[in-house]
Order: C-alpha cells, then sequence, then structure tokens
C-alpha cells in the first residue's frame, strides 16, 4: 500500500483477468459475474485494510477504483449477453453509460495523483518548474507533511494510559508560568523561561523538562529542546526558531513519577 499507483494499477489489472477467466469458463452471465466480483473484492480488500490501515482516502480510492472495474466489465459483459441473444456480434456499449463511467474514471485518476503528491510530493524538478517560489527561501516542496505529537487514538491501551494521566494532572492542580523573556524573533536566541508551583504554592524542585515547538506547515522544523533549572522552581532554555509566524508547544514535566504534559501556542516575529 506504500505505491499508489502500483495497488491501484495492480489490482485493476488482477480484476480484469479473474472477471475475463469467471466469464469464460463460467456459465454465468456478465451481471452475475460483476456481483460474484463486487462481493469479493470487498470480502478481500476490507479486512487487508483493516489490518494494514492506509488511510481513510487511499481505502476510498483503491475501493472505488476497484469497484469501478468490475462495474464497467459487468455493462460491457451484459451488453455482449443481450446481443449474443440477439444474434449480433461483437459488443455493445451505449454513449450514457460510457459517458459516466469515463468521468468517474478520470476522477478516481487524478485523486490519486492528488493523494501522492500529498503524502510524497512531485519530481523534484516537475515542482520547480510548476510550482512557485516560496516567498521566504528555500527549497520547493510540494508534500503536505503536517504536524503530529500524538496518535493515542491509534491503540486503545495508549488512549486508556492518557486518560489516566489526564485525571492525575487536573488532580495534581500545578501552576506554570511559560513564555519568552522579551521578544521571539526569527532566527534569534530567544530565552524561555518555566516556573512550576505545586497547590500550595511550593516551587516544584529538580524537575526534568523537555519540549517541542511544532511547526504546523512543516514537521521538519519542529524543534525539540530540554531546560535547565536555573533556581528553585525556575527552569528555561536559549531557543532559536527558524520561521515567522505561529508555532505549537508540548512541554512535558517529569518529577520523580509524576508527568505533566501542558499544550500551548506561541507567535515568533519578523527580524
Amino acid at each position: 500500500m506504500d505505491n499508489l499507483l502500483v495497488t491501484l494499477l495492480g489490482g485493476v489489472f488482477t480484476i480484469v483477468a479473474i472477471f475475463i477467466l469467471l466469464y469464460n469458463v463460467s456459465n454465468m452471465s456478465g451481471k452475475m459475474v460483476a456481483v460474484v466480483m463486487a462481493f469479493a473484492v470487498t470480502a478481500t480488500y476490507v479486512p487487508i485494510s483493516i489490518f494494514l490501515w492506509p488511510g481513510a482516502d487511499v481505502f476510498a480510492i483503491h475501493i472505488a477504483l476497484y469497484l469501478v472495474s468490475v462495474y464497467v466489465l459487468g455493462i460491457v459483459t451484459s451488453q455482449r449477453d443481450v446481443r449474443r441473444k440477439t444474434g449480433k456480434e461483437g459488443f455493445g456499449f451505449h454513449w450514457a453509460p460510457a459517458a459516466i463511467v469515463t468521468f468517474f474514471v478520470i476522477l478516481l485518476i487524478m485523486d490519486s495523483f492528488f493523494i501522492m503528491f500529498a503524502t510524497k510530493g512531485m519530481n523534484k524538478n516537475i515542482a520547480e518548474m510548476l510550482l512557485p517560489e516560496p516567498l521566504s527561501g528555500g527549497k520547493v516542496s510540494s508534500h503536505f507533511p503536517g504536524t503530529v505529537s500524538h496518535d493515542y487514538h491509534q491503540k486503545q491501551e495508549q488512549y486508556n494510559d492518557y486518560l489516566k494521566r489526564f485525571e492525575a494532572q487536573k488532580l495534581r492542580d500545578w501552576s506554570i508560568r511559560k513564555g519568552w523573556l522579551g521578544e521571539a524573533v526569527v532566527n534569534q536566541p530567544a530565552i524561555f523561561r518555566v516556573e512550576i508551583k505545586n497547590k500550595e504554592n511550593k516551587t516544584i524542585k529538580n524537575a526534568s523538562i523537555k519540549g517541542t515547538f511544532l511547526r504546523p506547515a512543516d514537521s521538519k522544523l519542529d524543534t525539540t529542546f530540554t531546560m535547565q533549572e536555573i533556581e528553585p522552581g525556575v527552569y528555561q532554555q536559549s531557543i532559536t526558531l527558524s520561521k515567522p509566524g505561529n508555532w505549537d508547544l508540548v512541554l512535558k514535566i517529569y518529577k520523580d513519577k509524576e508527568h505533566h504534559e501542558i499544550r500551548a501556542k506561541t507567535v515568533i516575529k519578523e527580524k
């Protein structure tokens, strides 16, 4: 499922080969073969996708193209069956279903290319020729890397563990002050400081703090850092972020067996 075009074209060719084989060696009509193939394709591809989940968009494009292929073959062979009964030779294919099938085939092919470009990007030379030059400089990129900090929903056990930590964090009720000392400007080091107190207003000393600034538009720019305690309950680090605009922050605080996590947003200014 890694190569979209291979799985799409390979699946279609396999469906065509099996359909033709069944149609020629069995006594079933074209419509009946199409029904059997539709059930067979669904019963085969759906379980495979569940175990090797490729994403909803990839799943949809595969199952749609596979079933459209079966539908087209069913129409063509059923028309042939009709012509055989009337003593005519060859295939008959009315322009109306032909136009509908052609429209959906073109639509599915275009969607396949869009998905492939979004996940893997265009060829470097084609991207540089077709895409505009980035306003902030740098290399042209045609893919969408996205930003994923956590993915708890993938496994139920991880998700339950997250909920337990979240409830424990609410009961802990730590007071956390965070922010930049001065303005945070692109490509210039800035001091990021965190102050931690418990619900009794006592400082949290000797904690381990790790954080990541996440760039929503490009995960390759994500910046991970570790903070140093400069005085009891006060931690800071010098951080340089490479692009102006909005950044997300994930901050993880470890104290003995306790794990506290917060999320926030910040804005980095232009020079």
